[in-house]
């Protein structure tokens, strides 16, 4: 059975996450609320929708609680992506896994459910961190 995936926010980290995910034989449903960002993926990914995350109606939809996995991906609006994941775990997403910018909002994030916490630029930094020391 193939992996389903909704990525929500498709920004430049939701958008590479969206695109990974489907190089890897994954089924990606990708939301965001800009139809710019929907078109740029609509012929890269299964699905590309413009929907608003924090809908639980609109995420019954497309019936979301089916998903392996759900990814929020909002970058610039936190109270859009506390909402999405909110309205996730509300109609019964069980992983979900929300970007955060610090680790207050890492934290917020939690409380209302999230999975997983992924904080981008700390994880690249040392990731970094990591490839220039074994290189020498």
């Amino acid at each position: 059975m193939t992996a389903k995936y909704l990525v929500a926010g498709l920004g430049r980290f939701g958008s590479a996450l969206a695109l990974g995910l489907t190089e890897r034989g994954c089924e990606v449903v990708a939301v965001d609320r800009r139809m710019d960002f929907v078109e740029a993926l609509k012929d890269r990914v299964a699905y590309a929708l413009e929907l608003d995350a924090s809908d639980p109606i609109a995420l019954k939809s497309i019936d979301a609680g089916s998903f392996t996995a759900a990814v929020v991906a909002v970058g610039e609006d936190f109270e859009s992506a506390v909402l999405a994941v909110a309205a996730l775990k509300e109609i019964g997403v069980a992983k979900v896994i929300a970007r955060a910018r610090n680790s207050r909002q890492a934290r917020i994030l939690r409380a209302v459910g999230a999975s997983e916490i992924i904080e981008v630029e700390s994880e690249v930094g040392r990731r970094l961190a990591e490839t220039l020391v074994s290189k020498g």
